[in-house]
């Protein structure tokens, strides 16, 4: 027989066991659609993070104080003087200085909100990949004079005015203290690794000398622009080496801070995303093999049922290999059925999970691989012709008449 007809009268006899047929194609069917949602899903979750990560650039670093890792005794602050030491080198080519603290955050007829106020520079909005919706942000005039203006975040402008233009020209009171908004930042949702939408920004010398004087001229962060001519790597190792110098951390002795490569984060986050999405793709493979057993089960009872069939085909001349290719063609077609729905309940379930997690405030979009696709649907009709090899060689290997006189 050729594989057109093995393909006819597998499907035939298919057709002839609808309900059973269907149950079994279930297994496949769920296995595959599983495996393609769960991937989707993960290189989805995968490209999301890895976007946010990258947005804030791969020649960026950030300094903080403080070792994450070691011990260190009485470690040093980051200041202002360390923030202009670090701009002179030759390696960066912009730095952005910060000073945060929890402040309340009100203005006349709204309720009083606690929220982060930070002093920046005017280089913070480019660095740090925000965009203005309305108005503008820090200046240079500001930080010279102390002004005391302040930039908000969407969400902000939403606790304390209707519009964004009647936003900017208005007053907020920050610690008491009147401020003018000048600007307020677009919206990132909450999707985003460093929400900018809560914030409340001033200038850095206004925060220091105004709001946040726990400490003179300290910092929390400073980010800093990489310049093309230089790597991540020799960037960081100046940084460092100009840092123990300041600090007077002499050798052997752990920093006294932390500097942040966001290309070495990317990359980390990058491998654990793959190992996640391994992972899941493993786990929801698993019902693929559960479909696999399934179909071997139901070929056993098929070839129980057929065992006159069998010894009928075999008398009139088949031999054990045409025997073979009809149950497993069988199986096979079971098998690539049940994907080829699988793979449309795949998508489908890929794109509700993602409208879940939009409705939860996580915005993804799934990655529907074609590789993926084709490479289940191959998994699938594999698992058929494998599942199927031993019911075939149980019906190949029945003696006719044994099988003729079977009832």
């Amino acid at each position: 027989m050729n594989l057109g007809t093995l393909i006819h009268e597998a499907i035939t006899n298919l057709l002839s066991n609808k309900v059973r047929s269907l149950l079994t194609m279930l297994g496949i069917f769920i296995g595959v659609g599983a495996v393609i949602a769960m991937m989707s899903v993960g290189l989805g979750a995968k490209k999301s993070i890895t976007d946010q990560m990258s947005a804030l650039g791969a020649d960026t670093l950030y300094i903080s104080p403080g070792n994450f890792t070691q011990t260190v005794r009485n470690p040093g602050t980051l200041t202002n003087e360390d923030a202009n030491a670090i701009a002179a080198l030759d390696c960066i080519d912009n730095i952005s200085p910060t000073s945060s603290a929890q402040l309340t955050v009100s203005r006349a007829g709204k309720q009083s909100s606690t929220l982060t106020v930070t002093g920046v520079f005017p280089t913070y909005l480019t660095i740090e990949n925000y965009s203005l919706a309305e108005g503008r942000f820090i200046t240079q005039a500001d930080l010279d004079n102390n002004a005391m203006v302040t930039v908000i975040g969407s969400d902000t402008r939403d606790l304390m005015f209707e519009t964004y233009e009647e936003a900017v020209g208005n007053t907020v009171r920050i610690g008491g203290q009147p401020y003018e908004v000048v600007g307020v930042l677009k919206s990132k949702g909450d999707a985003s690794m460093i929400s900018s939408d809560r914030g409340v920004y001033v200038p850095l010398t206004t925060a220091q000398n105004r709001l946040i004087t726990r400490q003179k001229h300290a910092l929390d962060q400073i980010a800093m622009k990489i310049d093309p001519a230089y790597s991540a790597e020799a960037a960081e190792a100046a940084v460092t080496a100009l840092m123990r110098d300041r600090h007077d951390i002499l050798s052997g002795e752990p920093d006294d801070f932390s500097i942040f490569n966001m290309q070495e984060i990317v990359d980390t986050m990058n491998s654990v995303m793959n190992s996640f999405v391994i992972f899941l793709g493993s786990v929801a493979g698993i019902s693929l093999l559960v479909g696999g057993i399934g179909i071997m089960n139901i070929m056993l009872v098929t070839v129980t049922e057929r065992t006159k069939e069998i010894g009928l085909r075999k008398a009139l001349g088949a031999k054990n290999r045409d025997i073979q290719l009809q149950f497993l063609v069988e199986s096979s077609v079971l098998s690539l059925i049940g994907g080829i729905f699988g793979i449309i309940f795949g998508y489908v379930l890929a794109y509700a999970v993602a409208a879940i997690a939009a409705n939860a405030g996580s915005p993804m979009t799934p990655e529907i691989n074609p590789l993926i696709i084709i490479g289940t649907c191959l998994f699938s009709i594999l698992t058929g012709l494998f599942f199927g090899i031993y019911p075939a060689n149980r019906a190949a290997k029945l003696e006719p008449v044994i099988a003729l006189r079977t009832e």
